[in-house]
Order: C-alpha cells, then structure tokens, then sequence
C-alpha cells in the first residue's frame, strides 16, 4: 500500500526528531565526558582550569569537528557494501567447503 503524502511527513518528522535528540544527547555526554575528564586532569596535574580548557581547545582544533553521522549516506553505503562484502566471503568459502 502506497503512503500519502501525510504519513510520509508525518514519517520524516519522527525521523528528524529522533536524530536531533540523538544529536542533542551525545553533545551532551560529550560536554560531560570533558567536563570529567578536565576535572581529573586538574586534579592530576595541579593545572590550573583554564591552561586545561586551552589544551583541551587546541587539542579538538587540531583534530576539527567530530562528523560522525550515522544516518549519512555515504555512511549507510559503507555498512552496507560491508555487509554484502562479508555475505559473499562466507557463501564463496561455503561452496568451496561444498565442492
């Protein structure tokens, strides 16, 4: 059965929405994590914060944005052309066991 065109806004809303909380939550845990990472450091270290926060900063401005979206094209035909590859390994290695 063919969707109309509501359901098949209605369908891309949810998805959007579940990728925005998505994004919004490991933004999140990440501020966290370096929160917690930079308070054991100065505990550690004896740093003081803000030489801390300036490392941490030059640190992620060397390595630039974390891209990592799952739902990128290019990220979907990685996994899948993955997929496929390992599915055809293992059917030539059973016809060979076969034959």
């Amino acid at each position: 059965m063919m969707m109309n065109n509501e359901e098949k806004l209605l369908k891309e809303i949810r998805m959007q929405a579940f990728i925005h909380a998505d994004r919004r939550c490991r933004e999140a845990q990440n501020r966290l994590d370096l929160r917690h990472t930079l308070d054991a450091l100065q505990e550690v270290t004896k740093l003081p914060r803000r030489e801390l926060e300036a490392i941490a900063a030059d640190v992620s401005a060397f390595y630039g944005p974390e891209d990592k979206d799952f739902f990128s094209v290019k990220s979907q035909f990685m996994m899948v052309s993955s997929g496929l590859t390992l599915i055809g390994l293992f059917l030539w290695v059973t016809i060979q066991l076969i034959f």
